[in-house]
């Protein structure tokens, strides 16, 4: 590898901002698949808003109705 390659790489952060993310969670993905109980209160939490985000789309918003036949306006 010559000089010049060896120092532009060194001037990047991080080559590949994905493994820095990654690596910078790693702590809260150990915590979320844990056997703590706040990692199983956080779960209960998703599932509750994902529940909730359900129940607004198809009972509460109009995009859950079957859309009305074309020749119904008539």
């Amino acid at each position: 590898m010559s000089a010049w390659v060896a120092t532009a790489r060194s001037l990047c952060r991080d080559p590949h901002p994905v493994r820095g993310l990654k690596r910078a969670l790693a702590p809260v993905r150990a915590w979320f698949f844990s056997d703590a109980w706040s990692a199983a209160a956080a779960w209960f939490a998703l599932a509750l808003a994902l529940l909730a985000i359900l129940a607004w789309y198809f009972v509460l918003s109009p995009y859950g109705a079957p859309a009305a036949p074309v020749y119904a306006a008539y």
